[in-house]
């Protein structure tokens, strides 16, 4: 190999690669990128809608609803995916309705239907009505369009810290310290529902782990001839893709639904009895869906702004914004770009309360926000493709108006959705603890900070619930309010060691403040040294069109916390307009900014190719 390009001599002879055209197969790599984006995203939205829709009236959700209700998650799911590439922090992120937005979306509708049944996996903490308070009156189909209102309050709110730049502001007081326990519980969070979904059939789940971990990491650098992607760059052609670690999601993901529908057509039971059932009945439900159904607002009834929803909103909100903030930052560190600016941070988060909005709007129990496990997806098999996830956030969109066709996702097997929760949040665990190298771990207050924000994030949802006794303030919405934040676990990590952190004197050194490799230095705000302020236009930067048009227009309130600074707009434009960069700086991003990849940060090592060298 040629330095740290990874260049092969006669890579572009037909004997090593399987496509002649290199824009064909440019095409054809970010196709199966968005696929790959797309299977973690439904299984995900599943996830979201077999835990919550069992706290729903029944007489509400019975036969072609739920496909239609799952479409237009899908539909919503998509639009704000666009939005966030496009105008957010435009990092490639999917956007999906997180956990942060069930435990509060279940304690509401377990509160206006204390009948409903709960599920069996551990968090049926939020599925257990707050007696003594119980005694709700209304129409049950009410209960969801209450939900949709929290979700419409979550979106104003959202878009509210985004725009006034307190989002901003939070994260750049984020020290190492904050974000490796955050992140941490991140993934730790969804142990339960892993376990819960791989218990219906251990063997389907260990054999896609067993998959995933043998693709991405014992056959990382793995190169099949019959696979070679070749990419097109000054007249030459490389065949740069690690293809199973490229695809090392995909791949056990299409192999063991496979595995189960032929297990499936012989009559082999491989999936316990009562789960099989519930998926099934689901699963049938899609039969009678119609073709073609584009989503509007109103269709289930307009969103119900009482102060329950108000309550409920307001802790949606905050946990989806410290979730989004983590998640922004993990996508960075994975991909290795540049540190996230205070602006990219802002638009970002404003652009997820557009997205939840418009799910209100469209009557949806949850809103969107910035999925983490397509962020370790990205991570894990190394290839961060924005205009991968633009595509696949189009077929979302296709998807979303078609219900029949969305319904065909509720075919996967649950022991897939645990597996893949399994293998992507595990990612999350390990790049929280990887912060810890920037600070003094030996220190102990920073021991007390880690070991008590994580202990009391994972005790205090516990002992909720299990309590006998529920939480009783007097005031129905305060109840909803304190047991819709205190119920999960990112909240109290976040808030626990954010406060701490700040409030716990520290040398700046033992803060971990003081290395120029910890990404969430303290009051570094937007200025970037002067070799980074062309990689941040490039990865963080608005489209040229759009930046063209804001210098008149960013400097007056709100739109200043929303665009750079003009120093580094300027400094970003020249970068773009040379096509050059200073020395260093060339294997961070792509030479063009409309390509949408990400580079990694650092150069890369004579044997390995980073996989977003492929995608122009």
């Amino acid at each position: 190999m040629n330095g740290g390009h990874g260049r092969v001599p006669g890579a572009g002879s037909p004997m090593l690669t399987s496509c002649s055209s290199p824009k064909m197969c440019s095409w054809m790599l970010t196709c199966c990128l968005a696929l790959q984006h797309l299977a973690v995203q439904a299984s995900l939205l599943c996830i979201f809608h077999l835990l919550l829709l069992p706290t729903l009236p029944k007489e509400l959700l019975h036969g072609q609803a739920t496909s239609e209700l799952l479409a237009c998650s899908l539909f919503a799911c998509g639009i704000s995916t666009v939005l966030q590439t496009t105008l957010g922090s435009r990092l490639p992120l999917v956007q999906i309705p997180s956990f942060e937005y069930l435990v509060p979306a279940m304690v509401l509708s377990s509160h206006l239907s204390p009948s409903a049944s709960t599920d069996k996996n551990g968090t049926a903490m939020a599925s257990t009505c707050p007696a003594p308070h119980c005694t709700v009156t209304g129409s049950r189909p009410a209960s969801l369009q209450e939900v949709s209102g929290a979700v419409l309050v979550s979106g104003l709110i959202q878009l509210v810290l985004g725009v006034s730049g307190m989002c901003g502001w939070a994260a750049r007081h984020c020290g190492p310290m904050v974000l490796a326990p955050s992140l941490s519980i991140i993934g730790l969070s969804a142990y339960k529902e892993a376990a819960f979904f791989c218990s219906t059939n251990w063997g389907v789940a260990l054999l896609l782990m067993f998959l995933a971990v043998t693709f991405s990491q014992h056959l990382r650098s793995c190169r099949l001839p019959f696979c070679a992607w070749p990419h097109a760059q000054e007249g030459s052609t490389e065949p740069s893709v690690p293809t199973l670690r490229t695809f090392s999601v995909l791949l056990p993901f299409a192999a063991v639904c496979i595995v189960c529908a032929i297990l499936s057509c012989f009559h082999i039971p491989w999936e316990s009895l009562d789960l099989a059932m519930a998926q099934l009945s689901w699963a049938n439900s899609t039969f009678h869906a119609p073709w073609v159904r584009i989503p509007y607002a109103g269709e289930w009834g307009w969103p119900l702004l009482t102060s329950r929803a108000l309550a409920v909103g307001v802790a949606m909100a905050i946990g989806c914004s410290m979730n989004s903030v983590g998640c922004y930052v993990l996508c960075g560190r994975l991909l290795r770009a540049s540190r996230l600016p205070t602006h990219a941070c802002n638009r970002g988060l404003c652009m997820e309360g557009l997205g939840s909005l418009l799910a209100g709007l469209l009557g949806i129990p949850g809103g969107t926000a910035s999925s983490i496990a397509n962020t370790c997806a990205a991570g894990l098999t190394q290839a961060g493709s924005r205009l991968s996830v633009q595509v696949s956030a189009l077929a979302c969109v296709v998807l979303g108006m078609s219900p029949r066709l969305a319904g065909l996702l509720t075919r996967i097997p649950l022991a897939v959705h645990g597996g893949v929760l399994c293998v992507t949040y595990a990612v999350a665990v390990g790049s929280g603890i990887s912060y810890f190298q920037y600070a003094d771990i030996d220190s102990g207050r920073n021991i007390f900070i880690v070991g008590f924000a994580m202990f009391m994030a994972l005790l205090v949802p516990r002992w909720f619930s299990a309590a006998l006794t529920h939480l009783a303030t007097g005031w129905v919405p305060l109840d909803l309010l304190f047991l819709s934040l205190l119920m999960v676990p990112v909240f109290l990590t976040g808030f626990l060691s954010f406060f701490l952190e700040n409030t716990v004197s520290g040398t700046l050194e033992e803060r971990g403040l003081l290395s120029d490799l910890a990404p969430g230095k303290a009051g570094a705000g937007d200025r970037h040294p002067h070799g980074e302020r062309g990689e941040v236009s490039q990865a963080y930067g608005l489209p040229t069109g759009l930046r063209r048009l804001l210098p008149s227009s960013c400097k007056a309130f709100p739109c200043c916390f929303l665009c750079p600074r003009s120093e580094e707009e300027e400094e970003g434009s020249c970068a773009t307009e040379q096509g050059t960069a200073a020395p260093g700086e060339e294997t961070h991003l792509l030479p063009k900014p409309s390509s949408g990849e990400l580079q990694p940060a650092m150069r890369p090592s004579q044997t390995e190719v980073p996989a977003w060298h492929t995608v122009a």
